[in-house]
């Protein structure tokens, strides 16, 4: 176990940080600047001002996701910009028919776009069907031949805001991301991935699998925060192709770890 990886943490929070102004001067996705914003707790009125002025005449931004992150970014700041009762309404209308969200209403509902808006937003957008259909779909997913680790991450994380919970299901979830963690600490889409461990998919598994602390293992928490720690850049931010999103994530995880030490 790495001796201390709050200053990890630190250094991941200072890289994230510093780059939200980059993000609002020259690229106009507000997922971006809302999630890293919001990760690190940064209350900015630059930044609620770009999240908020890309907002799409209809009330969403360019997809659930986007959505998501925006208006839990503008509740984080207690914006009372209406952009925030706007956005909740468009994910309250853009709910596919089954419940549940995936990238449009022409798309089937995704287990990480479901899991990411009701982890963000589920009091306020959702609804029993939603927690039932994400119950109903990781279900089906863990019978598959191949089952995506992040998936079981998206599906812990939502799971532990909401009614619905299946003690049975999550205690599967556990006995499934116990297999599929690496060897190196870390996890990829699947043990047995060609790309090996990844900090996108080690990010989403850890705030998962902490998000029920009676049940993580703490030395497979230590393990995915040491691979985490170990695969840090210097800058402090993780290698990966969308490099902000990635090590927003990985800090996600690292945070929610360090948390569950401190505690367990």
């Amino acid at each position: 176990m790495v001796r201390d990886p709050t200053e990890n943490a630190a250094v991941a929070c200072s890289a994230l940080l510093a780059g939200i102004d980059g993000m609002i001067e020259r690229l106009p996705e507000s997922r971006r600047v809302a999630r890293s914003a919001l990760l690190v707790r940064t209350v900015s009125e630059e930044a609620v001002c770009d999240v908020a002025g890309q907002q799409q005449p209809d009330g969403g931004w360019t997809d659930a996701e986007e959505t998501a992150w925006s208006c839990a970014y503008l509740a984080f700041c207690r914006s009372d910009h209406s952009a925030l009762a706007d956005g909740t309404e468009w994910l309250t209308r853009e709910r596919l028919p089954r419940g549940g969200w995936g990238n449009s209403l022409r798309d089937r509902p995704r287990i990480p776009t479901t899991g990411l808006v009701l982890r963000l937003l589920g009091a306020e957008v959702g609804g029993t069907c939603d927690w039932e259909l994400l119950n109903s779909l990781w279900s089906k997913d863990l019978e598959a031949e191949v089952t995506l680790s992040y998936k079981g991450g998206f599906y812990l994380m939502a799971s532990a805001t909401g009614p619905q919970l299946s003690q049975d299901l999550v205690e599967r979830t556990f006995t499934h991301l116990c297999g599929e963690q690496n060897g190196d600490g870390g996890f990829g889409p699947w043990r047995t991935h060609p790309i090996g461990s990844d900090p996108w998919s080690t990010g989403i598994c850890l705030v998962g699998i902490c998000s029920f602390a009676e049940l993580a293992d703490r030395e497979m928490v230590e393990r995915a925060v040491e691979w985490l720690c170990k695969t840090q850049l210097p800058s402090g931010y993780w290698p990966y192709h969308f490099i902000d999103e990635g090590s927003a994530y990985a800090y996600w995880g690292l945070t929610e770890a360090i948390r569950f030490l401190e505690l367990s």
